[in-house]
């Protein structure tokens, strides 16, 4: 599909992705509509919905990108069916679950808020789904076993030169880095003895090298398990904020991001090693 098809049909899907999700939002009685949001709130809600569906599609239609969609959709499916499925979002009162004698206009949802945790964190799924494309496009432009691209990247070519290989990555790490802290910002990820700035210089570099990393050794070196379980981490992430709980997974992956860096090249030495071994020969072509 040409590019201004692409977008124009991209950005329509995205449009009817918002109200959908939306309609049926406001008929199980969340408080989501404009009214209840600035200018600014309201826009990264509800582009923040657009976008999310947006990208996968674009991908799709332009390049042939076919996993993001399909994560989407799963995605959507998920949220739909469990806000859709009895036992359906029950809304109380504070003052109900603890016993008091007034109201206190502080309103608890029980069995619910997928649909408004999707949204307030599509940031985080599109980071996701762009991370998954890449990797796919890595594979399907390098190997032998999967149909190729619909139409190739002029400047991304894998394996890419050192130069553009780093740039990619550094800005691919700087995404991964502004959505992340955002999101330790937003879920009020802190640490005791008032050293919150610490953790979040620590964090906000802890997300570069995570995400820089991998994505360098798949566009220079064309390994892809490390993009691939840093996509996976990601998407584990995010949707463990369907059902919050008291351990927040996010804090692990924020504050303990070297732990994840060690798995992701572990795998990148596995991977370099089986290719030494031409196990990999029959997955990926040779340069």
């Amino acid at each position: 599909m040409p590019s201004r098809q692409a977008i124009g049909f991209s950005l329509a899907i995205g449009v009817i992705h918002a109200a959908g999700l939306l309609l049926v939002a406001l008929s199980l009685g969340y408080s989501i509509g404009p009214s209840q949001y600035s200018i600014l709130g309201l826009f990264w809600r509800y582009g923040g919905l657009v976008v999310v569906a947006a990208v996968p599609v674009w991908l799709a239609a332009r390049f042939r990108l076919v996993t993001p969609v399909i994560v989407l959709v799963v995605t959507v499916a998920y949220v739909l069916g469990m806000e859709l499925t009895p036992p359906g979002p029950t809304f109380r009162d504070v003052a109900e679950l603890e016993g008091l004698a007034e109201p206190t206009g502080i309103t608890v949802v029980e069995n619910g808020l997928y649909i408004v945790r999707y949204m307030v964190n599509a940031s985080v799924w599109t980071v996701g789904f762009l991370f998954l494309g890449l990797v796919e496009y890595a594979v399907r432009t390098t190997g032998t076993q999967l149909p190729n691209v619909r139409e190739w990247v002029p400047w991304l070519s894998i394996p890419a030169q050192r130069r553009r290989a780093t740039a990619i990555a550094a800005t691919g790490g700087l995404l991964h880095a502004a959505v992340m802290v955002w999101y330790a910002a937003r879920l009020g990820v802190t640490l005791s003895g008032g050293f919150e700035w610490l953790l979040y210089l620590f964090g906000a570099v802890g997300m570069w090298v995570l995400a820089a990393v991998p994505l360098y050794l798949l566009v220079r070196y064309r390994l892809i398990a490390p993009a691939t379980l840093l996509t996976v981490f990601i998407l584990i992430d995010v949707q463990a904020a369907f059902t919050a709980s008291v351990e927040d997974p996010h804090a692990l992956y924020f504050g303990g991001w070297f732990f994840y860096l060690g798995i992701l090249l572990i795998v990148a030495g596995i991977e370099y090693g089986l290719r030494r071994l031409d196990v990999y020969r029959r997955f990926v072509s040779e340069p």
